[in-house]
């Protein structure tokens, strides 16, 4: 008997896995943000920023992504996170930064080149670097300067988005300390 599709396959993703206290932080926030839309905000060990989504690929390509995460530069940045909107035309609250590190764009551009050497479709639009706050929001959130919250960032972690009790948590199958 085979094992279904489904079974070999896993949804997976890279990002910025933020510490305990600056995703204790962004929960706070997130709550705040939720009640403020009416959607319904991140949980607290969901929270991250996606440096690219890969998506479904088979369990056998698996390594390939994880040799990917351990070729990546390994020096940490701070990225300051301090304007919260909304996307046009989506349900989807956010906090992003007003300036973008270098170290930041270098990183996901990296990874976007070796995405793509190595055969994986990567995201089209253009990278808008961003933490989800809350989904399912009701009304939107004009763009506006938050309190900032300074991240270290420290860890690149190849992730996998696992379906569970009607909602979703994330694995980490990879990663990598920044230093």
């Amino acid at each position: 008997m085979e094992r279904s599709t489904k079974a070999r396959t896993l949804r997976v993703f890279f990002a910025l896995v933020p510490d305990s206290a600056t995703q204790a932080s962004l929960g706070v926030l997130a709550r705040d943000v939720a009640v403020r839309t009416g959607g319904r905000a991140i949980v607290d060990p969901n929270i991250h920023l996606t440096l690219a989504f890969v998506g479904e690929i088979d369990i056998d390509r698996i390594d390939v992504l994880r040799e990917m995460v351990d070729a990546l530069p390994r020096e940490a940045f701070v990225l300051m996170l301090d304007c919260v909107g909304t996307f046009r035309h989506s349900d989807i609250a956010w906090i992003a930064p007003s300036h973008v590190p270098a170290s930041l764009l270098e990183l996901q551009s990296r990874l976007a080149a070796a995405l793509a050497k190595n055969e994986f479709a990567i995201e089209q639009r253009p990278f808008h670097a961003h933490v989800t706050l809350a989904r399912r929001c009701g009304r939107n959130a004009a763009k506006a300067r938050s309190k900032p919250i300074e991240w270290k960032v420290q860890r690149v972690a190849l992730l996998a988005s696992i379906a569970d009790n009607g909602g979703v948590c994330y694995r980490e199958l990879a990663g990598v300390d920044l230093t």
